[in-house]
């Protein structure tokens, strides 16, 4: 059976998708600022101390950056496979993929100043 869920099938599954997420990593020059900006984001919330409740909603702010980015990676390869001429529809899908991968952005930079404003206030004023 083509599609059977055994031990080896789930292992191929996350090759593949670890393929994917390190070649999205090494082509894709957006992730030369998210990885960064992410990982600056980490360590500066392990410096606050931050609780668990606002280490989960960085968590899965950086993470919905991340997988914007990660399709809107694939919208635009899937893109350049269909047609190398241009094409107004494919056009439309690639400018929505990156709408996509901006309004994220822009949620994750209110989301942050709301997770470091009170942590960084207090070591501010050595509370």
């Amino acid at each position: 059976m083509k599609n059977a869920m055994t031990p080896q099938g789930w292992i191929r599954k996350f090759r593949l998708a670890f393929s994917g997420l390190f070649w999205a990593i090494r082509t894709e020059g957006s992730f030369v600022v998210h990885i960064p900006a992410a990982l600056l984001a980490l360590a500066l919330a392990g410096f606050l101390q931050f609780e668990l409740t606002r280490w989960a909603m960085l968590l899965m702010t950086i993470g919905f950056v991340l997988v914007a980015e990660l399709i809107n990676t694939s919208l635009e390869s899937l893109g350049r496979a269909i047609d190398k001429n241009p094409d107004e529809n494919i056009r439309i899908a690639l400018d929505v993929g990156s709408a996509a991968v901006l309004t994220s952005s822009m949620f994750a930079v209110v989301v942050g100043v709301l997770l470091y404003w009170q942590p960084f206030w207090l070591w501010w004023n050595g509370a």
